[in-house]
């Protein structure tokens, strides 16, 4: 799982790029590891990190008793953009995540509606009606789906949910197969459920 950039990898980008914006030139010497954790406000011992991952890529040399010094702006180079690719792949991978996670509430809180919607009954302040109908064997457009009836155009009609198998697929894929036994929870008034009931059952049995 990406993670965010550690506090000693932020403070190595920041001093890499001092290194690519000139200011600090290949030979200079950097300030003390107490200077440099107070201004960046973390312990010495992150900073001897930074310090420490910075040599191994070859930016900076740690001299015993002398200091740190500047060796190789491309090596500097290198890194910034390595860091700014890894930090764009986090933030690629959290805003995926939000995006997850808003449409996983958004498509959470559709079921819950539907199903308040299909629990309410006609008789009650439910504004707008609502009918079922069961699909059998010998009904037409077994196989099809709604998006091949255009459903909506044919009827004006909004299936709200279909159960089948003993599961109620709420507010379902326009793509999902139709077949027998399935029911279908539709909205709408009792024209709707007659262009329904003629589109699977025929004109003749429109009336039941």
């Amino acid at each position: 799982m990406t993670r965010k950039q550690a506090r000693y990898q932020t403070i190595a980008y920041e001093i890499a790029k001092r290194v690519v914006a000139y200011q600090l030139e290949v030979g200079d010497k950097l300030r003390g590891r107490s200077m440099l954790a107070s201004e960046f406000n973390v312990s010495s011992e992150t900073v001897r990190k930074a310090m420490r991952l910075l040599a191994n890529l070859g930016v900076v040399e740690v001299k015993k008793r002398s200091g740190i010094y500047v060796i190789s702006r491309r090596a500097a180079e290198m890194y910034v953009d390595q860091y700014r690719k890894q930090n764009e792949s986090h933030l690629l991978f959290t805003d995926t995540l939000d995006l997850l996670e808003e449409s996983e509430r958004t498509h959470r809180l559709m079921k819950e509606h539907v199903k308040r919607l299909l629990e309410t009954s006609k008789n009650d302040v439910f504004p707008f009606d609502f009918f079922t109908i069961r699909l059998e064997e010998d009904d037409a457009h077994l196989g099809e789906t709604l998006k091949d009836l255009k459903f909506w155009n044919q009827t004006y009609g909004l299936v709200l949910a279909i159960e089948a198998d003993g599961q109620l697929y709420q507010a379902p894929n326009p793509k999902m197969p139709l077949e027998s036994g399935m029911v279908l929870y539709v909205l709408g008034d009792d024209t709707v459920e007659a262009r329904t009931r003629e589109i699977f059952k025929g004109a003749e049995n429109t009336a039941q």
